[in-house]
């Protein structure tokens, strides 16, 4: 069974074999408004359930305490693999293959191909990983082209693009709610992508509390020019603040683009360069918010003040 979907000019084939066409009903779910059936694929991942997956374990341990969610050696998959004959169904391992698991789950990249391979084990609650691994995945296929997840609130106003940069609890969600209208591409992970020589952010099906669902036109093609980055800062009162590149790129290296860490050295570099000029050619505030005032009016002055 396969599912096509688009996010951010890049089309993912996601294929489940055989126990893993359960998680149908999961991934349509997931990504209802996003499929788009028909279109030039650009990326593949196929999903499959182990059987009796026991016998080794690639997952790491921390004392007597095993990690949730991490990196893996692919050479310690390989040879985990080498005792489940026939589960693999033809992905391949190289050198440059990215393993990495969470819970129960492992997710397998290549980044000459953007293919990937999420292997899960077979008992109860098998499905549950799949979610954080397909986001996973789909970081690492926009990681490739240029582009990324972003830690923050997406706002489209005048059909103009906004981001509201900010760590949980800074109150990405609640300023979108009240102040987003009804152009909030995601409230926790918009992707932000080069396109024609500027800096797009386009609408993500990875969201807490808020949606497009409804909006006309098509979803995976919707996009909007980036006007400016803001970095919350809960106040009690609503104003803006100048922030310069160099404390603006460490802060989003470090900290807001999401599964940065697990990117290829290759990815890793494209977004380094890419945030690098985003910070020259795109305004950079630090928003102090206070949800009782509108901060449009304070980004309109100072847009005003600019020009």
């Amino acid at each position: 069974m396969k599912l096509t979907v688009g996010i951010a000019d890049t089309v993912i084939g996601i294929r489940l074999l055989g126990e893993a066409e359960r998680a149908i009903s999961l991934c349509l779910q997931y990504f209802e408004d996003y499929l788009c059936p028909g279109r030039r694929i650009d990326a593949n991942i196929r999903i499959s359930v182990l059987k009796n997956p026991d016998k080794t374990s690639p997952f790491k341990k921390m004392g007597r305490k095993r990690l949730i969610e991490g990196r893996l050696s692919t050479n310690d998959v390989t040879a985990w693999l080498e005792n489940i004959p026939g589960q693999i169904h033809d992905f391949p391992l190289t050198a440059r293959t990215l393993s990495f698991f969470f819970l129960g789950g492992v997710l397998l990249f290549n980044p000459d191909t953007s293919d990937g391979c999420i292997l899960l084990k077979e008992g109860a609650g098998p499905f549950r990983p799949l979610y954080r691994l397909l986001w996973m995945y789909l970081a690492q296929v926009l990681g490739e082209r240029r582009g990324c997840f972003v830690h923050s609130a997406a706002l489209v106003r005048n059909e103009k693009g906004y981001l509201f940069i900010g760590p949980s609890g800074a109150g990405k969600t609640t300023l979108a709610k009240r102040f987003g209208g009804s152009m909030i591409f995601s409230d926790d992970g918009p992707v932000l992508r080069p396109r024609n020589g500027d800096y797009f952010v386009f609408p993500s099906p990875y969201r807490q509390t808020v949606s497009l669902k409804g909006q006309a036109g098509d979803l995976p093609g919707m996009s909007a020019r980036v006007e400016g980055l803001y970095f919350l800062i809960q106040d009690d009162r609503t104003y803006l603040e100048g922030l310069s590149k160099r404390e603006a790129l460490p802060l989003i290296i470090s900290r807001h683009i999401l599964f940065f860490p697990y990117l290829s050295a290759g990815a890793r570099a494209h977004l380094f360069n890419l945030f690098f000029d985003i910070c020259d050619r795109i305004p950079l505030h630090n928003l102090h918010v206070c949800l009782d005032q509108d901060i449009w009016e304070a980004i309109d002055s100072s847009a005003r003040r600019l020009t």
